[in-house]
């Protein structure tokens, strides 16, 4: 029984593997249908998902032949026991050694035991199968939710605390765990004024979007401190820090079954009717979402419905705004833009531009800081201040003129040499 044990339970886990790389197929077509259909590749992810699924089934058939076979045989145990017990009980007694009741009192409780044997193999299966649920459950419940990076941080300074300061990285050195080997930054040096807007400039691989990453704490640098005002990022507890950060990438999520209120107040759920109201509206002010009257129909409460490129970002705008419930208080500390134009077409930039625009000369956001990470020429020129990165280090800092005219530096010899993009 404990060799059948083995056996099923060693084919449980290369089916529960294989039955998972089914999903991961199927999941990556549909995450990806659209782009896939563009290229014309539905063939190779067919293919794709079609040898996943041929694995899943080579071993699917060999563990049922060895869970068919090893319930035969314990089917058939009872019977085996009972044929050579009546051979040997019938020698025996034929020899005077035994006497006809002595035989059958062991023959039944032989065929009692090896009855119940016989039926506990049969559930070998499910017991392999529980085994692997309860293995895969164990290793879940015991994942360390005290001594992760985030769990550190236990102080809970208000949005305007770390708002009136500046962010600073201090000799920031960082490298990604999946390559544990190559720096992304190295001595790393930056600091933002509060209502300083600055663009994270740099080529390809240089470690701009790592600045954006480590901002918003999704890791932990190897060496050196970030610090929001008079606090240590790290002190810090992520659930606040974050509930002051807006952010919005190069691809916007928005949901088109949705109406425009949900979308940019996706995630908020402290709010009343009216204070739900008054930020969208705000929000959808400043980040120039101007295709929806909000006096004309159902407004806001329309569904969104599909939307362009350009639109999905300024509806990212509005959501990254709408983080804070008094969108002109100083709750927002820190909103960063990370690649928001770089698939845009001319006037989709224009608009997202002006949203840019529109935050930035909003009352009472003297103390909102802005982090651009951008290759577009006109939104470099709209910052305060150019901070190029080089193999994860900081080599030239200030205005957009300036570094344009400085001879042989770095960043006037990316504009030349195409990198920029108007």
């Amino acid at each position: 029984m404990a060799v059948q044990t083995r056996l099923i339970s060693k084919c449980e886990r290369r089916n529960k593997t294989a039955r998972e790389e089914i999903s991961k197929a199927w999941y990556e077509v549909l995450k990806n249908v659209k782009g896939i259909r563009y290229m014309g590749i539905e063939k190779v992810f067919k293919e794709k998902f079609h040898r996943a699924v041929a694995v899943a089934e080579e071993r699917g058939m060999k563990g049922a032949w060895v869970e068919g076979a090893s319930y035969g045989v314990a089917s058939s145990l009872i019977y085996v026991a009972e044929a050579a017990l009546f051979y040997v009980g019938a020698v025996l007694i034929a020899n005077g050694r035994y006497t006809y009741l002595k035989m059958v009192q062991v023959l039944n409780l032989v065929v009692f035991t090896v009855t119940i044997g016989s039926q506990l193999m049969a559930f070998t299966q499910k017991i392999a199968k529980s085994t692997q649920a309860s293995h895969d459950l164990m290793l879940l419940t015991h994942l360390s939710t005290s001594n992760t990076s985030e769990s550190k941080g236990i102080l809970k300074p208000s949005q305007s605390v770390l708002s009136s300061g500046p962010v600073s990285f201090r000799n920031i050195s960082f490298a990604y765990p999946s390559n544990p080997n190559t720096l992304t930054l190295k001595s790393f040096n930056l600091t933002i004024q509060p209502g300083e807007c600055v663009a994270v400039v740099g080529a390809s691989g240089s470690g701009k979007s790592t600045v954006a990453a480590l901002l918003q704490r999704m890791y932990e640098p190897l060496e050196g401190r970030i610090r929001f005002g008079d606090f240590d990022v790290c002190d810090v507890d992520a659930g606040v820090l974050r509930s002051g950060m807006g952010v919005v990438e190069q691809s916007v999520k928005v949901f088109e079954d949705k109406s425009v209120e949900e979308n940019i107040l996706y995630g908020q759920v402290d709010m009343d009717e009216a204070g739900k109201a008054q930020v969208v509206r705000r929000a959808a002010e400043l980040a120039n979402i101007d295709w929806i009257s909000p006096d004309e129909g159902d407004g806001f409460k329309a569904i969104l419905g599909e939307v362009s490129g350009g639109q999905a970002q300024r509806i990212g705008v509005a959501r990254a705004l709408a983080r804070s419930n008094d969108i002109d208080d100083d709750g927002l500390h820190l909103l960063i833009l990370d690649e928001c134009t770089s698939a845009l077409d001319v006037e989709n930039q224009r608009q997202v531009m002006e949203a840019i625009t529109n935050i930035r000369s909003a009352r009472r956001h003297e103390n909102l800081k802005m982090v651009v990470v951008t290759h577009k020429v006109e939104v470099m020129r709209m910052c305060d201040r150019l901070v190029v990165i080089k193999d994860g280090q900081v080599v030239e800092n200030g205005e957009y003129e300036e570094l344009m005219e400085k001879k042989g530096g770095v960043f006037r010899e990316l504009a030349r040499g195409g990198v920029w993009e108007t």
